[in-house]
């Protein structure tokens, strides 16, 4: 019989309840259990709401909004990446509160959600010193916050702890001072990437310099422990470089390859004429292939009314170095169409919600606006295969992981296999005109009722395979209502923490 003192009764009450979840821990996953965990799993309790708050304030978003958090609970069990992973759960059980970031003492406790998946490498597993990249720039563009790609870089050229993953980069700044160019290299080296910033030939035009690259890293001091020898633009960001390097076994080094992908744009791929790869989402070249271009005479022409024609008769980069190959060479571009040019203007939705893994992205910093480095940083807690990976829950939300977080009010009726036309090209044909990068595309969704987005806002590495992101949705963008539907009520964020 329990002792008849209240404090003996619940000191009883408290031992029994431990050996419950002792002998049965999976009750763990309970609501009040995790609610008691939660501030210790986030890291730091108040110091994650001083850091949401930071970002709210940066985007001048509350104090008064709509607020929702979940804990996911990755598990690397699968044998391969999946393009959506149907969870039997809903992702909001407890649905969105209204809160006042103001009178919060700390974030609102989440209740953790399992998902399953590949087991994949995180940015400081990664060797990558097969590859030595080679980009042009100018140095105002290197500094200026709008443009500059430091942030992007750090993220596949470094570990993430300001050490080099072994990649080596050769930077030629066009129009840039002796000064400028040690500051570009002081920066870069500060952040762990390891690169040599060199002038650019002035006496060359774009097309030239792009060209002159070739030889530039070709005769780089680090030759012989290089597989691959690539030109990229200063916009192009490689999400899996674990897995692109995966891909890029098929092809022998000590083979001559030209390796690369095509516009994604049917009408541009037919104007030009010849199958040859585009810039921005990324060149690969072997060491053989190199070394034949590097002492071609890609460059000769003449002046004319005072314009250099090239005897190539190219007056865009990628188009010369493809002349130069075909004029020189039998080799003929080897495709891999999960590089990606991103030839996309306006809402590029339909590419980053569609499932896929692509091996480069593009143009995220002009034709469309997307903060990559942000995306990527989830990599740190469920590794590069879950990167833009898709999660469906029962309640209609999917997650593209690290891009969006979607709720399908009137359900899931549509294909979510095909990518949603949510493109602004100025082709008047563009469903038709993409159809053979990405196939058949489904309705878009803008305007419906039937579909509401929250879009990543900003992310954070917490350590120990943690990550903590914000996905916003204002409630003024009269895209997610329906007709007839006035917008209404608080913009809204959802707080998801990624944690082992």
């Amino acid at each position: 019989m329990l002792p008849r003192t209240p404090v003996h009764r619940w000191l009883a009450v408290a031992f029994v309840f431990a050996l419950v979840l002792y002998i049965h821990p999976d009750l763990r996953g309970s609501t009040i259990i995790t609610k008691s965990l939660a501030p210790s799993r986030a890291g730091s309790g108040i110091d994650d709401l001083s850091w949401v708050k930071e970002v709210l304030c940066n985007h001048s978003i509350g104090p008064e909004l709509s607020y929702a958090s979940r804990i996911i609970k990755y598990i690397p069990d699968q044998v391969e990446r999946k393009s959506i992973t149907e969870i039997d759960h809903d992702l909001l059980p407890q649905k969105f509160k209204d809160v006042s970031m103001k009178r919060l003492s700390a974030l609102p406790a989440a209740t953790p959600v399992e998902v399953h998946i590949k087991k994949s490498m995180r940015p400081d597993d990664v060797d990558a010193s097969a590859f030595i990249f080679g980009a042009s720039t100018t140095y105002k563009r290197f500094i200026e916050p709008a443009t500059h790609p430091v942030e992007e870089w750090k993220r596949w050229l470094t570990d993430g702890q300001g050490h080099s993953n072994g990649a080596g980069l050769v930077l030629q700044l066009f129009g840039a001072s002796d000064e400028e160019v040690v500051h570009t290299s002081e920066i870069l080296l500060k952040t762990g990437v390891n690169a040599s910033v060199v002038h650019a030939n002035n006496k060359l035009d774009m097309a030239g310099r792009y060209v002159a690259l070739v030889d530039r890293i070709y005769n780089h001091p680090t030759r012989d422990s290089r597989k691959f020898f690539v030109l990229i633009d200063d916009d192009t960001f490689f999400p899996a470089l674990s897995e692109l390097q995966r891909v890029l076994t098929d092809y022998n080094p000590a083979r001559p390859y030209y390796i690369g992908t095509f516009t994604e744009r049917a009408e541009w791929f037919l104007r030009d004429h010849a199958a040859f790869g585009f810039g921005g989402g990324g060149i690969f070249l072997t060491a053989p292939m190199a070394k034949t271009i590097s002492e071609a005479p890609c460059l000769q022409g003449k002046r004319e009314n005072n314009v250099w024609r090239y005897n190539l008769n190219a007056d865009q980069g990628d188009r010369l170095l493809f002349n130069c190959i075909a004029n020189f060479t039998d080799i003929k571009l080897t495709y891999l169409p999960r590089l990606h040019q991103i030839d996309q203007f306006g809402d590029l939705s339909g590419f980053y919600e569609n499932g896929g893994q692509p091996l480069s992205l593009h143009h995220y910093k002009s034709w469309h606006r997307f903060d990559v480095a942000d995306m990527h940083k989830v990599a740190d807690a469920c590794g590069e295969d879950c990167v833009l990976q898709r999660f469906q829950f029962k309640d209609n939300f999917i997650i593209s992981n690290g891009y969006s977080v979607c709720e399908y009010p009137k359900g899931i009726t549509f294909d979510p296999l095909q990518s949603e036309d949510t493109f602004d090209n100025p082709a008047v044909t563009h469903d038709v005109d993409l159809a053979y990068s990405m196939g058949a595309q489904r309705s878009k969704l803008a305007f419906t009722g039937k579909k509401r987005q929250w879009l990543l806002l900003a992310s954070r590495s917490e350590g120990a395979g943690v990550v903590r992101q914000v996905y916003l949705r204002r409630w003024s963008d009269p895209r997610w209502y329906g007709p007839g539907e006035e917008p209404t009520g608080d913009d809204s964020i959802l707080v998801l923490l990624w944690s082992p």
